[in-house]
């Protein structure tokens, strides 16, 4: 390796631990990191030790997936602007702006976020949204963009 490499990685480090947020950022670098590894392994070898008793792995994966998303879409929403609401979102929502999901089952949806408020001490929040959304799907609910 490159000795430069090296001092500019390790000062790049130091700046990100002053951040009142290293962390977050932190945390993003092992998930990645560990991701790939995961993804460099054996896949048969994986599929089998998953279908020997262990899909709980599989479960953790997807809520880590539901998880990721709701923080990605949270902030690429906050990062281009869409928190606020003006009277230009109309017009771009009719030429064909991303538009959010809407659940299709009113009730339905109800009965789950009330189900995971329920278990989670802080709603809203990743973890309950995410529980919530898990059960309304296993309950069948639909969704649309609205």
């Amino acid at each position: 390796m490159n000795i430069n490499y090296i001092i500019k990685k390790v000062l790049r480090e130091e700046e990100k631990k002053h951040s009142s947020r290293y962390m977050f950022f932190s945390n993003l670098e092992q998930m990645k990191r560990q991701c790939e590894m995961l993804l460099d392994m054996d896949q048969d070898e994986i599929e089998s030790i998953l279908e020997n008793g262990h899909d709980w792995a599989q479960d953790h994966i997807a809520e880590a997936k539901n998880n990721m998303d709701q923080v990605f879409d949270f902030l690429k929403n906050e990062m281009e602007g869409d928190n606020d609401y003006d009277e230009e979102d109309d017009d771009m929502i009719e030429e064909g702006r991303k538009k959010k999901n809407v659940a299709t089952n009113k009730k339905l949806w109800q009965q789950s976020l009330s189900w995971a408020r329920q278990r989670y001490e802080v709603c809203p929040s990743a973890y309950c949204n995410g529980a919530a959304v898990k059960r309304y799907n296993s309950k069948g609910g639909k969704w649309t963009k609205g």
